[in-house]
C-alpha cells in the first residue's frame, strides 16, 4: 500500500503543479485576474500535500524533533490550507464582481483564528484532529452558499446564464465538500474508526480533498487553455470561429455590466473583430460620425483609454 500511496501522492503534486503552471500562463498573456488567483491557489495546494507528503514517508528524520517538530508543521498546514482557499475565494469573489475589501478578508481571518485555536485550546487527540481539519471545509461551504445566494439574487438574466454553466462543477463541489466531512469523521470521530486502505497509512490526510482540488485542476487547466488558444496579446482580427461564439457567448454579459445600449454593443461586435470605424459605418450602413460617436460612447462607458485598451478589457473580464 505504502508503494501505491507514493505514486498517488506524486500524481496529486504533478496535478496541482501542472495546474498551477497553466493559469500562470493564462494569466500572463490574458491578465486575468481569476487565472493569477487559481496560479497562487494550486501553488499552495501543492505545498500543502508536499509536507504531508514528507510526514508519511520521512518520519524518521523528524521524529527526533517531538512536540515542537508537529507545531511548526500544524501552523505550516494552517498557512498552505488558507493560502489556497483564500485564493480561490478571490477567485470567486472577482468572478461574481464582488468588491467589499471587508468581506474579502473576514472569511481568511475568521479560519485563521479557527484552526490556531483549536491547535491552542484543545489536548492533542482525534477530535482535536477532525476540528482542525473542519474550518476548511467551512471555508469551502461558505464559497459554495455565497456564490449560490449571488445566483439566485441577481435580477440579470445575462449573469444568470454566465452562472449557471458552471453548474456541474457547482453540485460536485457540494457532493465532494459533503464526503470530505463524512471522511474525516468516520476517521476522527467513530469509537472504532474506519482505517482501512491508503487512509490506514496517513490518516491526517483526506483523499476526497484531493479528488475535489483534482477536479478543480481539469476544469483551471480547461479555461486556461481556452484562454492561450485566444492569444491574447495579438487577437485574431478577422472573426469567425472559435472568436465569434466567445463573443457571443460574452457580449452581452459585458454590454449590461457597462450599461451600453444594443446599437452600442452590435458596433462594439464590430470592434472586437478589428473592423475600423469605415468598415463598421458600411456593414451597418450608418453615418461614419454616428459611428464615431457610438465608439466614444463606448469607451466612456468601459472607461477605457483607445480600442485595443477596449478589446483586452473586454477578454479580460468576459
Amino acid at each position: 500500500m505504502g508503494f501505491v500511496l507514493f505514486h498517488y501522492t506524486l500524481f496529486v503534486l504533478l496535478g496541482s503543479i501542472l495546474a498551477s503552471a497553466a493559469c500562470l500562463s493564462a494569466y500572463l498573456v490574458s491578465r486575468k485576474r481569476t487565472m493569477l488567483y487559481a496560479f497562487f491557489g494550486f501553488l499552495f495546494y501543492f505545498f500543502d500535500v508536499a509536507w504531508v507528503f514528507q510526514d508519511d514517508f520521512f518520519t524518521g528524520a523528524s521524529a527526533g524533533l517531538g512536540a515542537a517538530y508537529a507545531v511548526v508543521m500544524s501552523l505550516a498546514l494552517v498557512v498552505t490550507g488558507g493560502g489556497f482557499l483564500t485564493s480561490f475565494w478571490l477567485l470567486v469573489c472577482d468572478y461574481l464582481g464582488e468588491t467589499r475589501k471587508a468581506l474579502k478578508v473576514v472569511p481568511v481571518a475568521l479560519f485563521v483564528v479557527a484552526s490556531v485555536g483549536v491547535l491552542v485550546v484543545l489536548p492533542e487527540g482525534d477530535l482535536r484532529s477532525f476540528l482542525f481539519y473542519f474550518p476548511r471545509e467551512l471555508y469551502l461551504f461558505w464559497m459554495l452558499l455565497f456564490a449560490g445566494f449571488r445566483y439566485f439574487a441577481t435580477k440579470d438574466e445575462a449573469e444568470r446564464s454566465r452562472l449557471r454553466r458552471h453548474r456541474w462543477l457547482y453540485v460536485a463541489l457540494w457532493v465532494l465538500g459533503v464526503l470530505i466531512v463524512a471522511e474525516d469523521a468516520c476517521v476522527f470521530l467513530l469509537p472504532d474508526p474506519i482505517m482501512f486502505g491508503p487512509r490506514a497509512y496517513a490518516p491526517e490526510r483526506n483523499f476526497t480533498e484531493n479528488v475535489l482540488m483534482l477536479c478543480c485542476a481539469f476544469f483551471a487547466c480547461r479555461d486556461a487553455f481556452r484562454v492561450l488558444s485566444l492569444r491574447f496579446e495579438r487577437p485574431p482580427m478577422h472573426g469567425g470561429g472559435r472568436q465569434e461564439e466567445l463573443i457571443g457567448d460574452n457580449l452581452l454579459m459585458y454590454g449590461k455590466r457597462h450599461q451600453l445600449s444594443d446599437r452600442e454593443c452590435e458596433v462594439l461586435r464590430y470592434v472586437l473583430v478589428g473592423k475600423d470605424n469605415q468598415n463598421i459605418a458600411s456593414e451597418m450602413h450608418l453615418a461614419l460620425s454616428t459611428v464615431k460617436v457610438h465608439v466614444h460612447n463606448i469607451l466612456q462607458k468601459t472607461g477605457q483609454p483607445n480600442r485595443q485598451a477596449l478589446v483586452q478589457d473586454f477578454w479580460k473580464t468576459s
